[in-house]
């Protein structure tokens, strides 16, 4: 339990307040417009308004962002930002219905999170990596400035963990549903199936030019050339200016007679504790627990074993079965009232005279070995000292070198070539392409590339990913436009075939199913007239696949409900169209649940529960739609939209 404020020795109190600072400042900058940062966005800028809380084009950019490195579509793109806007009007809904339910986070609990999700990166042996370093974490490794990133995590604590648990904790799952579900997965079938493939009447297909003309003019869209642009490219990487610095002895003397704190040993102490946890207890609980610890320690005056009582009654599941030992702790690491009481103690087995409250219950402590503070002698460390220094020298000709590159790349503009040549470093040149056409000399940091095509032309621009600094010049860029038929004359007379080679598969597999049904259902001698094969399954679940023809799942739900033999189909699975039928059915049997059912209870559960949420968040927006509390900017949204579809 003491984990929160213990993590293995290392975190230190100071780098907690220094966590809280970062993200109530930034909480400040984010969520209260006008505080210390610019006016906000301008009206235009503003797509919706969720109670008076806008939703505007740098909300939706934020979440676009990862879509945009990974080369999503122009079109695409579009698409999804119509969807983000709604998700962000929702969005804004839950966190006003949270609020007013009193779920939003508190500072601390933001502290809390951060630390417990990234305490390596964040503070390194104990050392918090200062806000630079942080913004820079945040940057590459979220693709978030700090406030983003930090209203993230304010959103999800008090949406998806508060709200979410609120409305759907009282959710269960029924035995009727339990076992609807596992008939559902582990019921089994027989399928007799026969297929038209697509590719055996290619050769059918007589490709005139008036229908590739005409099948060119209905597709246009589909054969756009897209935005390109050409790139001159200079590359920094991690091994770039990396030298061998001699550090001398007496730098080193220098270095440990100035930076003494650094080796300090701080005073520590090793303590056991009993708990008698209080947190989210009533009065009356806390007050028993008051009374327990009480009891204990007079057990414990009378003679008794501490690791006993501590195994016996502590309720620290992280130390109770080590009889309360928490080991070697330094100041800054506990509770403040705990550490208070384990550095008033002086001698050896010296315990507590009372218990101490912190503010997860109560403690019983016993002092087993203290150590005053220290400093390591200069002899242990000094390999440690050379070692940085020398990083220190290396990192600081890195930054030297980036700051004469991106000094030079600024002089040199267009002719970025020149810059690269006269400091020795990587250049590439590459033709106009587009985001769907990356080269493959280009480097996919995905950063690179989102700058790339969002950075104005004919300026330098610098990307920043891992151990790496691009500095790039885009000189032009090729508009998007309508392709000419003869540039794309062989890809349309290959779609044309496949489509009309799907068509005609399509029309056999329709013939041949009547034909079956002329039959009587007997599918094998309707194949057999048609010069087809049947082909009769095992036994197939419905996450099962078919051999030579795929997912039996692509048959459709109707496979595993109509299973008295009936024909179905066509069905287009690939590109072949199949016809089919159930022969039998093979139901599960149900004494597996006696072993598989929690987990597929638990299963359920969750599903539930998101179909239970989702409800409420979309009958939330209505809600507050009819209210007036939403307001959609219907001109500035489609504005947006088709500032995008213009680039296409």
């Amino acid at each position: 339990m003491l984990k929160l404020f213990q993590n293995q020795g290392k975190v230190l109190r100071w780098t907690m307040g220094i966590i809280l600072f970062l993200v109530a400042g930034s909480m400040i900058i984010t969520l209260v417009p006008n505080v210390f940062g610019p006016a906000g966005p301008g009206a235009a800028d503003i797509l919706a308004e969720v109670d008076g809380v806008p939703v505007t084009t740098g909300d939706v950019e934020v979440e676009l962002r990862q879509h945009r490195a990974n080369n999503v579509p122009p079109a695409a793109i579009s698409m999804i930002a119509s969807n983000t806007i709604d998700a962000l009007i929702a969005e804004r809904v839950l966190f006003a219905e949270a609020a007013a339910l009193g779920l939003v986070p508190t500072d601390e609990e933001l502290a809390v999170w951060i630390r417990e999700q990234l305490p390596e990166v964040l503070f390194p042996d104990g050392k918090y990596i200062g806000a630079d370093a942080y913004h820079r974490f945040v940057r590459q490794q979220f693709r978030r400035t700090v406030p983003e990133f930090e209203q993230e995590i304010l959103y999800n604590i008090a949406i998806s963990q508060h709200l979410r648990q609120l409305v759907t904790d009282s959710v269960s799952v029924t035995e009727d549903e339990l076992k609807g579900r596992f008939h559902e997965e582990n019921d089994s079938i027989r399928i007799e199936w026969a297929a038209v493939d697509s590719a055996s009447v290619r050769g059918e297909v007589e490709a005139k030019p008036e229908q590739l003309g005409a099948y060119f003019d209905a597709n246009k869209l589909r054969y756009r050339h897209a935005e390109r642009r050409p790139l001159k490219l200079m590359t920094i990487g991690p091994d770039a200016a990396v030298s061998d610095h001699e550090i001398t002895d007496a730098e080193i003397d220098l270095h440990y007679s100035q930076n003494q704190y650094r080796f300090e040993n701080p005073e520590r102490v090793k303590v056991r504790h009993i708990l008698f946890m209080t947190m989210g207890k009533s009065d009356a609980e806390t007050e028993q627990a008051r009374k327990d610890a009480e009891a204990v320690l007079e057990d414990l005056r009378g003679g008794g074993s501490f690791e006993e009582l501590a195994k016996e009654h502590s309720e620290d599941p992280g130390n109770a079965e080590n009889g309360g030992d928490l080991g070697w702790v330094s100041r800054g690491m506990m509770d403040p009232a705990f550490e208070e009481a384990s550095f008033a103690l002086q001698e050896s087995g010296e315990m507590t005279q009372s218990p101490v409250k912190s503010e997860f219950g109560y403690h019983l402590i016993r002092l087993d070995d203290r150590q005053a503070p220290s400093v390591k002698p200069l002899s242990e460390v000094r390999d440690v000292i050379r070692e940085d220094l020398r990083a220190e020298r290396a990192q600081s000709d890195r930054y030297s070198l980036m700051e004469r590159a991106m000094t030079a790349a600024e002089q040199a503009g267009a002719a970025l070539e020149n810059a690269a040549g006269e400091l020795g470093l990587p250049y590439q040149a590459f033709e106009a392409f587009s985001r769907a056409d990356l080269p493959d000399q280009l480097p996919k940091a995905s950063a690179l590339v989102e700058a790339i095509f969002e950075q104005p032309v004919g300026q330098v621009f610098t990307v920043a990913e891992e151990d790496t600094l691009y500095i790039g010049f885009v000189t032009e860029a090729v508009p998007a436009r309508d392709a000419e038929y003869e540039e794309v004359s062989s890809t349309v007379r290959d779609d044309y075939i496949d489509t009309e080679s799907a068509n005609i598969a399509r029309q056999r597999a329709e013939d041949l199913a009547q034909a079956a049904k002329d039959a009587s259902g007997d599918l094998t001698a309707a194949a057999r007239r048609s010069r087809l094969s049947t082909t009769t399954t095992d036994w197939i679940k419905r996450g099962g696949e078919i051999e030579d023809l795929g997912s039996v799942s692509a048959l459709g739900e109707a496979a595993f409900a109509m299973t008295d033999g009936e024909l179905q189909g066509p069905v287009a699975v690939g590109d072949r169209w199949v016809v089919f039928r159930t022969i039998s059915m093979q139901p599960a049997d149900e004494s597996a649940l006696a072993s598989d059912g929690d987990a597929l209870r638990q299963t359920l559960l969750n599903e539930k529960r998101t179909m239970v949420f989702d409800y409420f968040r979309n009958q939330k927006v209505r809600d507050y739609s009819e209210q007036g509390l939403v307001v959609r900017y219907a001109d500035r949204i489609q504005q947006y939209l088709q500032s995008m579809q213009n680039v296409i």
